[in-house]
């Protein structure tokens, strides 16, 4: 999986950059202390795939911004989108006339990955999360309080996973951002995996967030606890994710639901 070097954020005061060790390598986290006299705990931001743990636009503002909400900040590399293969056929190993190229049906395309591939991908990106993920107590260990936990995109999706089958130790709040699957029947099982979900839940979905998030919308909404307010809420944003105001709304529905998960459970 590749990740960011210090020089991509030297932008940043030094203060913000910490590392992270994977797969042997130096990984980038970006540390943030709350301001104010409000300190209600340590929010982790996982951006989606490939992104950068600055993102500009939704990422840096939550990143930015929850720091004034009595949040310390923490934002993470997420793990790489693994790209397609690209193979090159030599002449001499084109098939003869007459052989048969390959064994998918002619109405279906001819899928990027193989099996093999896709199980290796996703077995690479769940251990990526999990290193970096196991590593966050040391660097969040000064600010006390509850752990709310972002993710956004295809992140959203890994992390719903690696939550319900209990590799992740429990955040006290989850949020969720358009979360998608590329994988159609891993997508499809996202809704019951949210549902099965014994925490605090926020889903915002966006209307320019993918059409796989969209898909499944309705259904994490029909699935989630009848009648729990602290259980489970989905925000739909009016405008596009790509907006500022957008941004904004999306900040004011996370500390809207914090406010209301920290006063149903103060001591949790």
């Amino acid at each position: 999986m590749a990740s960011a070097s210090n020089a991509d954020y030297s932008y940043l005061p030094a203060s913000e950059l910490k590392q992270l060790q994977v797969e042997g390598k130096d990984v980038p986290a970006l540390l943030r202390p709350w301001l104010g006299n409000k300190q209600l705990g340590l929010t982790i931001i996982v951006p989606a795939f490939s992104e950068r743990a600055d993102a500009p636009g939704l990422v840096s503002n939550l990143r930015h911004e929850l720091n004034y909400s009595g949040w310390a900040t923490l934002a993470l590399t997420p793990p790489s989108l693994s790209k397609a293969p690209y193979f090159v056929t030599h002449a001499e190993e084109v098939n003869k006339a007459g052989e048969q190229q390959n064994s998918v049906p002619a109405n279906q395309e001819i899928p990027d990955f193989s099996a093999e591939q896709l199980a290796l991908t996703q077995q690479q990106q769940r251990d990526f999360m999990l290193s970096a993920m196991a590593q966050l107590d040391s660097l969040g260990k000064s600010f006390t309080g509850k752990r709310m936990l972002i993710a956004i995109g295809n992140s959203a999706n890994l992390v719903i996973e690696l939550l319900e089958t209990k590799h992740l130790p429990m955040p006290d709040i989850l949020v969720v951002i358009n979360p998608y699957s590329d994988i159609a029947s891993v997508n499809k099982a996202l809704p019951q995996k949210l549902a099965a979900l014994s925490i605090p839940v926020l889903d915002i979905q966006s209307k320019d967030g993918s059409s796989a998030s969209l898909a499944t919308q309705a259904q994490r909404r029909v699935l989630s606890p009848a009648n729990a307010p602290t259980r489970y809420s989905q925000q739909s944003l009016a405008l596009d994710l790509s907006l500022q105001v957008a941004w904004n709304d999306s900040l004011k529905f996370i500390e809207g639901f914090a406010n209301r998960i920290n006063k149903a459970y103060p001591n949790r």
